[in-house]
């Protein structure tokens, strides 16, 4: 078991630095494995297959990829588990994660054993040193509530009580997982940041991580209250879109290089920054992402939307599956030296981009550094209530700074053009969630299953 997961740290260290052409033949041959695998065994996929006249032999490249029509989550969370799972995986030997919901709802993610140990791998070890840090470093991971079962069969776990679920960590460590206990602490989110901070001010972690707005709520806290007593050598933000006023605050308040991820538990691995952040490094020995618009592939430095293939996870393959963000692919290398392909930039979730009255389409991200740029900005929300009006809410604390409307509503329209109607207007942090979505759309929400709104009942 843990020699499973140590040769998969030497086999990913590896991986990393290998030539693009060596790279591309590794994802070759894996993605001929498992569109077989996934033909033969799963019925989504031996249907999407034969829609278009295609068999196992037609997909030999990257560019065969094409061929295949796209996998919505919709689908995916439809067809569990008759349709999703491989035939020949017993659910209950697999290790269940799930899909925050932030945007559609949760779904249920099925990993088999070899494919966590390769995501553990990445997780503790390639990641991890990549950012300059040391796998036994301290790492505080501020999380939103409890983590998922990972026995997947929930009616099993209510009916023999006495036995207690594996986490996914001792599932793939084994007893390694006793040291890491004490060298990781994961902090549930409240709604007293102040609670959180002496969690971390005790347990002295070199990383933290969390999902960016939270860390940018405990910065303000550290300044608020005065605290020296937090000394990371790096934080990571997760499952956000990280604009560039939002890492540039982070840093010089926690007083160290902040770095972004991007991943799912949908596919269980994505892109990530090293020391250089020259973008984000795509796990291309783990899974295929492609950048979509208009139907065919974006041009590098177009923005388009990210769909992947993943490589390793047998017992739930997610191949050509809509992910449902938008990215800008580079063409550059990173002057890191590693072979991996570079995602440029991460732009937010495809539902929450504005749409303007010229047809034009302005992203998350931009949107996001725009308001957060404006000096004493610190919580807000932007909607989109229809195609020539957006309002913006400030969340604000009785200490925090004055903000310039004008200038807010100046840089707005630099964006969104004169003709959009920008309205902003002042809110406080009662009921706020703490993870939320900062930019929404109304004109594509009601499409969604779930809307994740700022506030209980709003």
């Amino acid at each position: 078991m843990i020699g499973r997961v140590l040769w998969h740290c030497y086999e990913l260290s590896r991986n990393q630095w290998l030539k693009p052409v060596e790279l591309r033949k590794l994802q070759e041959k894996r993605l001929r494995a498992i569109i077989r695998h996934a033909y033969e065994k799963v019925q989504l996929y031996h249907s999407k297959l034969n829609s278009v006249g295609l068999k196992p032999d037609d997909i030999r490249t990257i560019e065969d990829l094409k061929k295949i029509p796209f996998v919505t989550k919709q689908e995916v969370r439809n067809g569990i588990p008759s349709q999703s799972i491989a035939k020949g995986y017993d659910l209950e030997d697999c290790v269940r994660a799930s899909t925050s919901g932030t945007s559609g709802g949760p779904m249920p993610i099925f990993y088999d054993k070899r494919f966590l140990d390769h995501s553990m791998a990445n997780w503790y070890f390639r990641k991890i040193m990549a950012m300059g840090l040391n796998p036994l470093d301290k790492r505080v991971s501020i999380e939103y509530s409890t983590p998922e079962l990972s026995t997947v069969n929930r009616e099993r776990t209510t009916m023999n009580r006495g036995s207690k679920p594996k986490s996914r960590g001792r599932i793939a460590l084994g007893p390694v997982v006793s040291l890491l206990r004490y060298l990781r602490k994961r902090i549930y989110i409240t709604d007293n940041a102040e609670e959180v901070l002496a969690e971390i001010v005790k347990f002295q972690p070199k990383l933290i991580d969390g999902n960016t707005s939270y860390l940018r709520v405990i910065a303000e806290t550290i300044i608020d209250k005065g605290v020296r007593e937090v000394h990371p050598k790096a934080i990571r933000g997760d499952g956000e879109v990280l604009d560039e006023p939002t890492r540039k605050f982070l840093e010089t308040v926690f007083e160290c290089d902040v770095f972004d991820e991007y991943s799912t538990w949908d596919f269980g691995h994505g892109a990530w920054e090293c020391v250089r952040r020259q973008g984000y490094h795509i796990d291309a020995d783990l899974l295929i992402m492609e950048s979509i618009r208009d139907g065919e592939p974006a041009a590098p430095g177009e923005r388009g939307e990210i769909v992947v293939t993943g490589l390793l996870n047998y017992a739930m393959p997610l191949i050509r599956y809509k992910v449902g963000d938008v990215g800008i692919f580079g063409e550059d290398m990173c002057s890191c030296g590693r072979g991996l392909p570079l995602l440029k930039s991460v732009e937010g979730r495809m539902i929450d981009c504005f749409r303007l009255p010229n047809g034009r389409i302005v992203t998350p991200k931009v949107i996001m550094t725009a308001i957060q740029g404006c000096p004493g900005v610190s919580r807000y929300q932007a909607v989109q209530e229809g195609t020539n009006k957006v309002t913006i809410e400030l969340m604000r604390r009785k200490n925090d700074p004055e903000v310039s409307i004008e200038e807010l509503i100046a840089r707005c329209h630099e964006i969104l053009g004169d003709d959009v109607e920008i309205e902003v207007f002042m809110g406080d942090r009662k009921n706020l969630k703490a993870k939320f979505r900062p930019v929404i759309s109304k004109l594509t929400v009601s499409g969604e299953i779930r809307w994740t709104k700022p506030r209980v009942g709003a």
